[in-house]
């Protein structure tokens, strides 16, 4: 094959060698490749690998705690028999996810600069990706209104409202899997195999974003009217005036506000869906925002009710005993 210019035949060390497989015509489209400041690389690096390790600590930590302390003091701990305790150990698992083979994607794109294994494997990682991360977007505005109206999911509704999440989340993504708004390949950014859109955007994943954003806002101040009634309600019928709705509605708007200043930035800057456009910076420190929401996202749910802080406690108290009573086995059979 003949080329307009001759291909590099310098030394490995000094050839500019993806200018040479660009020029080519070796591959269907530029061999993007990612180019850090080495502070940049390595702060961003180092962000990625924190994040990554507490989101694995904390969901972990979730998905074993609350179903052990669920099961051994069943009577006990009534509140982790509620639909919304069940949404909640559903984010931890989709967080979990994406915290184990999303983030490290990320670390390893950021660190090579390239991806190494091929299309179709960059093409089901960005699929799974996102996948997972539509689900995560997706419960958290089902446990808003789980909240508001629980009546709707009892007797086993929580397992159907599961499977409608994971539905509308491939539904969602749809059109990039089959390439009629995007399409999974390497991006040349931080994002590494991601939905790359040219001249068509997914409206889906913009209205999954914005609507569980409105899904939340909607059921949480529906709540604190509610709050607000009973209140005058009790105030009225047994003259109790000292009770405190500040603490659930300050919790309401610090939950709606995470989600507003993490996913929602992402999703008009970083993940190429609007024509806002952004420095190479921010879309980084707003994509470690959002990333960030997938490791403490859930202790927001978490540390918001006593009773839940009480089964952690339990847990951990039950841990201490198990592993005492062990050594006390182990130093008797020495």
């Amino acid at each position: 094959q003949h080329f307009n210019e001759p291909f590099c035949e310098s030394t490995y060390a000094n050839c500019d060698w993806i200018s040479s497989l660009n020029h080519s015509q070796l591959f269907n489209e530029p061999f993007k490749v990612l180019n850090f400041r080495c502070l940049t690389k390595k702060c961003i690096l180092w962000v990625i690998s924190l994040i990554s390790s507490l989101g694995i600590g904390i969901n972990l930590l979730t998905l074993t705690a609350i179903p052990y302390v669920r099961w051994r003091y069943k009577t006990e701990f009534s509140i982790l028999q509620s639909p919304p305790v069940l949404l909640v150990l559903h984010l931890a698992f989709c967080n979990l996810l994406y915290c184990s083979f999303g983030l490290p994607h990320f670390f390893q794109s950021i660190n090579l600069g390239y991806f190494p294994y091929g299309r179709n494997v960059c093409f089901w990682i960005a699929l799974l990706r996102n996948l997972v991360a539509q689900s995560s977007i997706a419960t958290q505005g089902f446990i808003a209104f789980c909240v508001y109206n629980k009546k709707m999911f009892e007797n086993g509704g929580t397992k159907y409202v599961i499977v409608l999440i994971w539905i509308s989340s491939f539904i969602t993504i749809i059109g990039d899997i089959f390439g009629i708004t995007g399409e999974y390949k390497w991006t040349g950014s931080a994002y590494g195999c991601d939905a790359v859109y040219e001249d068509s955007t997914n409206f889906g994943i913009l209205a999954s974003v914005f609507g569980s954003f409105l899904l939340m806002s909607c059921s949480y101040f529906l709540i604190s009217i509610n709050l607000a009634e009973r209140k005058k309600l009790m105030t009225k019928s047994m003259g109790m005036e000292n009770v405190n709705l500040s603490k659930h509605i300050s919790t309401f708007v610090f939950i709606i506000l995470v989600f507003g200043t993490s996913v929602t930035p992402a999703a008009c800057l970083a993940w190429g869906l609007t024509d806002l456009r952004a420095g190479q910076n921010v879309k980084l420190v707003v994509s470690c925002f959002y990333w960030n929401s997938f490791a403490v996202g859930v202790l927001l749910y978490v540390l918001s009710n006593q009773r839940i802080k009480d089964a952690y406690v339990r847990f951990f108290s039950d841990i201490k005993t198990i592993c005492k009573t062990f050594l006390q086995c182990q130093y008797k059979i020495m």
